[in-house]
């Protein structure tokens, strides 16, 4: 029996819950009228009963109002595929009214995710007109990396009068992946790391100077000048560098270790450092143009193939936006990652210290970074500012891909 009337009520309330409902200054015209009744009926002066209908007729007719306003909404979003953590996102609302007349003064208060800060609480649309399409939206800055869901709306309104209110939650599943914010990295480093890409492909052809020209592309921020081509420069009207057959670029590898060692309160800030210095790394490497590719262990081993350009930049940032802590040792899988190899200089970022990485990995060359180690901050840069990361309006775009 009381399964049977604890059904019939969640049935009722759910009924309840989509009618609409009195505001808090319709219930002071309510009890104003109850009043006004009230006193009639004690003096028996008919004029006060009738004078106690007009407020309930208009607390009546803002109901039916309401309730025509929003009956008849739909909605989507329409939102990026992913954004950088941190970074200002514009995150479209398409509001559609089926029904025949106009409605007008809606609420739309977006799903409130922990991890999403919003210039404005709500979002207001003054006047949706019967059959067309409304965008409207609001500004809002993801916290955390990984893949974030937006699922419901709700819709409210009050219109005409702001006696009564009637809510209405409409569902739209939405996702976005948040990509890890990129580090700045230090002056020394981005040197060292130039001075690798650009001598150690060298080859003995090179050195004689008889090697052959290959192909011609666009110069990138940090190449050789001596290499620029100025009749084909002229010709197109933006730096052109030559391609020689003995002075290849040197590609890179960078190798994530997030294996939980260590002080275990302190995992997981080190863990989203190196997670950071990552994508400093595939950031700077990107628009040097450099050859690199990615390598991480988590549940399975992620490794990607050598590219260069703003699409491989997603594809790696993509997997940083899903790392977590390994479960397998450095030793375990590092063989599998091939790192060391002719041409290509390991960059290995590890959660504990950089000794026991270094024994590990057996490449000469390589730059070994522990982000539990005392000269961590060595690799990395701090504006005047105070950020250490890279600003929003630098980060790449999927609109920018080469």
């Amino acid at each position: 029996m009381n399964r049977r009337w604890a059904a019939r009520l969640q049935r009722l309330m759910r009924r309840l819950a989509v009618l609409p409902l009195p505001s808090r200054v319709g219930w002071y015209f309510l009890g104003s009228a109850a009043l006004l009744f009230v006193a009639g009926g004690y003096y028996g002066e008919n004029s006060f009963i009738l004078l106690s209908c007009l407020p309930l007729a208009m607390v009546l007719v803002n109901m039916v109002a309401v309730w025509g306003n929003v009956r008849r909404i739909e909605f989507r979003r329409e939102l990026p595929g992913h954004t950088h953590a941190g970074e200002a996102v514009d995150i479209g609302l398409c509001v559609t009214n089926r029904g025949r007349v106009p409605s007008f003064a809606l609420e739309l208060d977006d799903t409130r995710l922990p991890d999403l800060y919003r210039d404005e609480p709500l979002t207001l649309l003054q006047a949706a007109q019967a059959g067309f399409l409304h965008r409207t939206g609001y500004t809002g800055v993801f916290g955390r990396r990984g893949r974030h869901r937006l699922d419901t709306l709700l819709l409210s309104s009050s219109f005409p009068f702001g006696l009564a209110r009637m809510s209405r939650v409409l569902s739209c599943n939405s996702e976005i992946v948040v990509y890890p914010r990129p580090y700045r990295l230090s002056t020394d480093f981005e040197q060292q790391l130039l001075n690798q890409a650009r001598f150690f492909g060298e080859s003995a052809v090179s050195a004689r100077g008889q090697e052959e020209v290959f192909g011609v592309r666009e110069y990138l921020p940090g190449q050789n000048v001596a290499r620029i081509h100025w009749r084909t420069t002229a010709r197109t009207g933006k730096p052109m560098v030559l391609e020689l057959e003995g002075r290849q670029d040197a590609t890179f590898v960078v190798v994530l270790d997030t294996f939980p060692v260590g002080d275990p309160s302190t995992l997981r800030q080190r863990l989203e450092s190196a997670i950071g210095l990552c994508a400093g790394l595939a950031y700077y490497l990107t628009r040097q143009g450099v050859l690199f590719r990615f390598a991480c262990h988590g549940a399975e081993l992620q490794l990607s193939q050598p590219g260069r350009g703003d699409g491989h930049y997603h594809a790696v940032m993509e997997k940083l936006a899903f790392a977590a802590f390994s479960e397998k040792a450095l030793s375990e899988w590092i063989d599998s990652v091939g790192a060391g190899g002719a041409r290509e200089v390991p960059v290995l970022i590890t959660l504990g210290p950089k000794e026991h990485a270094e024994a590990r990995l057996r490449a000469a060359g390589a730059f070994v970074i522990g982000v539990g180690d005392i000269d961590y901050r060595t690799f990395v840069r701090i504006d005047p500012m105070g950020r250490r990361s890279i600003s929003g309006s630098d980060l790449p775009t999927r609109g920018e891909e080469a």
